[in-house]
This record gives C-alpha cells, sequence and structure tokens, in this order.
C-alpha cells in the first residue's frame, strides 16, 4: 500500500487513539478495553471472522494458558515449599546468602513461570526467609520482584511480551508484509544469553541496594515479632481481653454495628461468647445481651476506659476464650490482592469475610494510609492492598485456597495442604514441555498443553483447578488486543506511520534507533501496559527494520524485551502485588526502580548487538 492515507488507516488510527487514551486514564478494566477493540474492528469490518479471532487460538493465549496450569501445579505438589525450604538451607543463616539465592532462584523460575506467578508463589517464601533470619521484608520483595521481571526474559515463555511477539511474528509473514526478510519465531532459549546478562546485572545491583531497603532488623518472640509488626503496621495489636457485659450495660440491645462504632479504631472485637455458643468472628448483625463475653484486643488503658463508659467488666485472664484464642489455634494474619481479584474496584463491606470465610479483617494498609472501623468498610480495593486480619488458623488455611487473594503469613500451625506425593509426576510433566519445546517436537502452545493435561491426569491437580488456575483476564486482554497489532499490518497504517518518521531515521545510526524504541515501549509499557506497548510497537518495529534495510526481528526483539522494563512505578501488577507487603511508597520505585530501568536499558543495547552483530 502506498503511503498516502486513507479512509482504514483513519479508522484504525482513531482506533488506536481511543485505546490508548482509555488505557492510560485506567477508567475501564483492560480485559473490557480489549474485548471492545475486538468488537469494534469487527463492526467496521476492518478484519474477516476468521483473522478477527486469531487472537484466541493464537501462541501467545494457548501457550500462556498452558504456563498458568503448570505453574499452579509445581505449587499444589509443593514444590516451590521445597525450594523455599532449600535456599533456608542453603543460606545456612546468612541473610546475605539467603536473599541472594532469593533473587537468582525467583529470576529463573520466572523464565517458565513467568513473572508474576513467580512473585505471588514466592510472597510466603519471602516473609518466612524474613522472620526466620530477622530481615525486614522491604529488603527482599523489591529485589525479589524485579529478579522475576528480569527472569521473564530468559525465555520466549517468560513473559506475555515475548510470547506476543512470536504471534505478532507468524502474523506478519502470514500478512505477507515481509516476504523478502527473513523472519522467524524465536525458539524457547534463543533470547536466554541475553536474558541472563540482564539477570547478572540485576542481581548485582539489587544485591547492593538491598541493605538500604532493610530498615530495621526483626527481635523478640515470634508471637511478639507478629503483634509488634501489627501494631506499628495497622495501629491494631496489643492484649486480648475477656469483658462481660453487665446488666448496667448502655449498649445492651444493640448490634455489634452499633457496638463497634463506639469503639477507638485501635479496638477490635475478636469473639462473642454466650448461652448460644461461641461466635468467632462474631457477625455484624449480632446482637449485644446481659452475660455475652466479649473478646476484644487493644492497648489495656483503652480496653478499661471502653468498659467503664459503657458498663462492661474486664475480666482477670482469659475464661470462655482461653483455648480458642490460644497462638496455637488462632492469630494475626495479612493477606494482599493481588491484580487478577474479581474484587478489584469492590467495597470491602461486599466482600463478607466474616459470614463467607470466617475471617475478621481488621484493617486495610495502602501505602501509608491505613483505613479501620467504619471508614474500612467503604474502601473501595484496589491492587496491592493489603489486610491485616484476625482468624482461626483452620480457617487461614482454607482461605488459602481463594484465588482472589494471596495470603502472605506463613509462620502458623497449619494442616498440610501440598501434595508432595505428586512431587514426581509434576516433574516429570513440566520437564516433558520442556523437552518437546527444546526437541522442537511440537509447537510451544501444543508442548505447555501437553505438560498441563499431564498434570490433570497424573492427579497433580484436577480440571476444576486447571481452569482456577488461568487467569482468563490476562487472556482475553491478549486476544482481544492482538488483532489491533495485525490490522495495523494489514491496512497499511504501520506503514503509514514510519513513512512519517522515515526521513528523520534514516539520518541516524543503528543504535540510536534501537534505543529510541527501546526508549518509546518502556515508556508505552509503564503508562499502558506491556501487552499493548508490545502489540502497538512490534508493526513499527518490522516496518522499520525494512525501510532501514536492517534486521526487522532484531528490532521486534528489542521492543518486546523493553516493555518487560517495568520497574521505575508502582502500578504495574508485579510491582502493586508487593508494594504493599514491602511497605514501598512511590518515591523507592523511582530511586531504585529508575536505576534499574537505565541499567536495563543499557544493558539491553549492549547484549543485543553483541549477541546478533
Amino acid at each position: 500500500m502506498g503511503s498516502g492515507i486513507n479512509n482504514e488507516i483513519i479508522l484504525v488510527l482513531i482506533i488506536l487513539c481511543l485505546t490508548s487514551g482509555i488505557l492510560i486514564s485506567a477508567s475501564v478494566r483492560v480485559d473490557l478495553v480489549a474485548i471492545l477493540v475486538l468488537v469494534t474492528i469487527g463492526l467496521t469490518g476492518l478484519l474477516p471472522p476468521n483473522q478477527l479471532f486469531s487472537g484466541f487460538s493464537s501462541e501467545a493465549s494457548i501457550s500462556l494458558i498452558g504456563v498458568m496450569i503448570i505453574s499452579y501445579s509445581l505449587d499444589n505438589a509443593g514444590i516451590t515449599v521445597k525450594i523455599a525450604r532449600w535456599i533456608l538451607k542453603f543460606g545456612n543463616n546468612n541473610p546475605r546468602r539467603t536473599s541472594t539465592a532469593l533473587l537468582i532462584i525467583s529470576g529463573f523460575l520466572s523464565s517458565i513461570l513467568r513473572s508474576l506467578g513467580t512473585v505471588s508463589l514466592f510472597l510466603p517464601v519471602a516473609n518466612r526467609i524474613s522472620k526466620r533470619l530477622g530481615i525486614s521484608k522491604s529488603s527482599l520483595l523489591m529485589p525479589m520482584a524485579f529478579c522475576a521481571l528480569l527472569g521473564g526474559t530468559l525465555t520466549t515463555v517468560g513473559s506475555s511480551p515475548m510470547l506476543i511477539l512470536n504471534s505478532l511474528l507468524a502474523d506478519a509473514v502470514e500478512a505477507n508484509n515481509f516476504v523478502n526478510a527473513n523472519i522467524s519465531k524465536f525458539k524457547l532459549f534463543d533470547i536466554f544469553p541475553i536474558g541472563l546478562l540482564l539477570l547478572f546485572v540485576g542481581v548485582l545491583y539489587l544485591t547492593l541496594v538491598m541493605p538500604k531497603l532493610d530498615e530495621k532488623k526483626s527481635k523478640g518472640s515470634k508471637i511478639s515479632h507478629i503483634r509488634n509488626y501489627f501494631k506499628k503496621t495497622y495501629n491494631k495489636g496489643g492484649e486480648v481481653f475477656e469483658l462481660r457485659v453487665l446488666s448496667s450495660c448502655t449498649l445492651i440491645g444493640k448490634c455489634l454495628r452499633e457496638f463497634e462504632n463506639e469503639m477507638s479504631g485501635e479496638l477490635s472485637v475478636i469473639a462473642i461468647h454466650s448461652k448460644s455458643g461461641m461466635c468467632f468472628p462474631p457477625l455484624r448483625c449480632t446482637q449485644i445481651l446481659r452475660g455475652q463475653d466479649i473478646a476484644i484486643m487493644g492497648k489495656k488503658q483503652l480496653v478499661v476506659d471502653f468498659a467503664k463508659r459503657h458498663g462492661l467488666q474486664v475480666q482477670e485472664k482469659l475464661n470462655s476464650f482461653a483455648e480458642l484464642l490460644h497462638s496455637s489455634k488462632s492469630g494475626l494474619s495479612e493477606s494482599v490482592i493481588p491484580p487478577s481479584s474479581q474484587f478489584v474496584g469492590q467495597e470491602v463491606r461486599e466482600l463478607h469475610m466474616r459470614r463467607n470465610h470466617a475471617l475478621n479483617v481488621l484493617a486495610l494498609l495502602r501505602g501509608d494510609k491505613i483505613y479501620t472501623g467504619a471508614a474500612l468498610d467503604s474502601v473501595v480495593l484496589r491492587t496491592g492492598d493489603t489486610l491485616g486480619m484476625y482468624s482461626q488458623w483452620q480457617a487461614l488455611n482454607e482461605f488459602r485456597e481463594q484465588p482472589d487473594f494471596v495470603v502472605i503469613t506463613t509462620s502458623y500451625p497449619r494442616e498440610k495442604l501440598y501434595l508432595t506425593h505428586k512431587i514426581p509426576q509434576a516433574l516429570f510433566c513440566f520437564l516433558l514441555s520442556i523437552a518437546l519445546v527444546i526437541a522442537d517436537l511440537a509447537p510451544l502452545s501444543v508442548s505447555l498443553l501437553a505438560g498441563a493435561l499431564g498434570m490433570v491426569v497424573t492427579g497433580v491437580i484436577t480440571i476444576d483447578q486447571a481452569y482456577e488456575s488461568v487467569s482468563w483476564r490476562t487472556v482475553f486482554l491478549i486476544a482481544g488486543l492482538l488483532p489491533l497489532g495485525l490490522v495495523m499490518q494489514t491496512s497499511g497504517t504501520a506503514n503509514w506511520l514510519i513513512n512519517l518518521v522515515l526521513d528523520y531515521l534514516l539520518h541516524l545510526p543503528i543504535w540510536s534507533v534501537q534505543l529510541i524504541l527501546s526508549l518509546f515501549t518502556t515508556i508505552m509499557a509503564l503508562v499502558i501496559s506491556n501487552i499493548g506497548a508490545t502489540i502497538l510497537m512490534v508493526p513499527l518495529a518490522l516496518n522499520i527494520g525494512v525501510q532501514l534495510n536492517t534486521d526487522p526481528k532484531v528490532l521486534a526483539l528489542i521492543v518486546a524485551l523493553s516493555a518487560c522494563n517495568t520497574f521505575l512505578i508502582p502500578t504495574h501488577q508485579v510491582n502493586a502485588l508487593i508494594a504493599g507487603p514491602g511497605g514501598y511508597k512511590a518515591h523507592h520505585f523511582l530511586r531504585y526502580g529508575g536505576m534499574m530501568t537505565i541499567l536495563f536499558t543499557t544493558t539491553l543495547m549492549i547484549s543485543v548487538n553483541w549477541y546478533y552483530p
């Protein structure tokens, strides 16, 4: 197609601008945006149906499903627990040695499990290491997350941009736009040397900055450590006191919600015991009656003052709650809202945590702001929000299975949930899928699905667990946006955009063109998403490569890898997941993520030109 603009190009540009604007504003869920793009392209007739829905059957979408199922299966078999124990054993109580091992292993694991999956699995591992060695979580979580992002560049399945790249390369070949260019898909380990150098530089840098992130050493017993941590983090803590409701109590006949509204935000009702039985946690509609015993957690003086004010008697010790509230039966815990949670955008009250999960949410931590009491109920949940909770350990154990929350508390008595006897089967299926890819006996998507199917057939997971393990939001995001990249090729939009800047690019050395593409892709990945940036920029990079008579595949690779350069802001999925538990603010990401961004870009430019001279 010529360089002149036509109606199709105008239509594609309008869709492109609207899509970018909505993604930047974050006013609509990204998967819904992708579906809107898909429907719009279909209604305007820019693509025929067989190409319009090709994203759902694309290599990227199917491979992603396979990777997610395999990742979940490996965790279900207890392999991540084994790795955590090995890290602690290898570290031999040496914080630097242990933390370095954590960084390296999280990097290599994310080459298969992807960065988000690795960080989700290793949050409890880092928490356990933190408590065992007496170092703060803040010194572990950000370096671990950054290494997981870096590890995604080791293979073509380690990150969404690399998965998408191969699909876009295949689309470019099918569109016959690059007949004279030698464009073929990247194999599993084709980019390993580049990713290894990126990971090495990252580990070296992060091991140097980790001590600066470690603000305070942990001391004291495990129980007192947890209580002190909750007091400092959530302004919740202290002892649990038993209060008897006297006949003179001014709150008799009121519901628990009204009872709690009379309390200081630092106090929390944990349980209620009456003639009819034990309520733990008590529902908000529970009526306050004479003769009840109420367990309240908080500072002693605050509890005593509250009791005097409302006609309650503070008991000398726990009687009704002695067994139930023993540290072996119940206690404080934390969970994080992951990016895939269906509850993102809902109010805390809509979770019905007490009724549905027997968990009492005491507070919510978002950045440096704490929400408690009545203010907590109306908070709209965001990715990375951390919930401070109190419950029985059995309830927390069951809650760990919920895909919409990531429980990061590990030091509590619980039953063994992992199918450790299935470790041989899980490893066999995993290695089989990798062997199929390396030997090139089957396409990447087929090889990964074979491994996922093997996990189900051998009983490592059930078929229902396989469905639950897939982040369908991410699948629909990729499947919906891939046609946008395809229509940029078929409509001639990519060529038209390149012609606008071609005269300028022709006078630049090739490394300058590579750097411009890398920086622009990085900015787009931070502003919209790494998936959107890859889909929009790869077609442009391919066309630039052809026009400048350089290898278009190398430019496309630079774009895909640059889309993984998302260390700078806390809104990226992986960064958001660790921001709350690690207590990180935006300036932490700007300071440490900014330097990591510079190192990533510099190393990428050097390694790509070394590996593809």
